[in-house]
C-alpha cells in the first residue's frame, strides 16, 4: 500500500473524520424525531453561547489538552503511554 502524502494525513482524514461523526449524529438525532439542525444550534449555544459557556467548556477541555500533550511527548519519542487515562482520572 502506498504512503498516503503529508497533507492528507493532517488534513483530510480528521476532516472525513469530522464529517462522519456529523452525519452519523444527524441520523441518531433524525431517527428519534428531531431536528438535526436545531439539535447542532442547541449544542454550540451550550457550549459557546455567553462567557459562562465559555468558561465551562474551556474548564472541562483543559484536562482533555493536557493529558493529550502528555501523550504526546511519549509518542515523539516513539514510545507508547498507555497512562494517559489513569493520570487523566488523577
Amino acid at each position: 500500500m502506498d504512503k498516503m502524502p503529508k497533507w492528507a494525513d493532517v488534513v483530510l482524514i480528521p476532516l472525513i473524520s469530522l464529517l462522519l461523526a456529523a452525519i452519523l449524529s444527524a441520523l441518531v438525532i433524525w431517527a428519534i424525531g428531531e431536528s438535526p439542525s436545531k439539535a447542532l444550534w442547541i449544542m454550540i449555544d451550550g457550549a459557546l453561547g455567553s462567557k459562562y459557556a465559555w468558561g465551562y467548556t474551556l474548564y472541562y477541555a483543559t484536562n482533555f489538552i493536557f493529558t493529550g500533550l502528555a501523550v504526546s511527548v511519549a509518542f515523539h519519542a516513539r514510545m507508547f503511554n498507555i497512562g494517559g487515562e489513569g493520570q487523566a482520572m488523577l
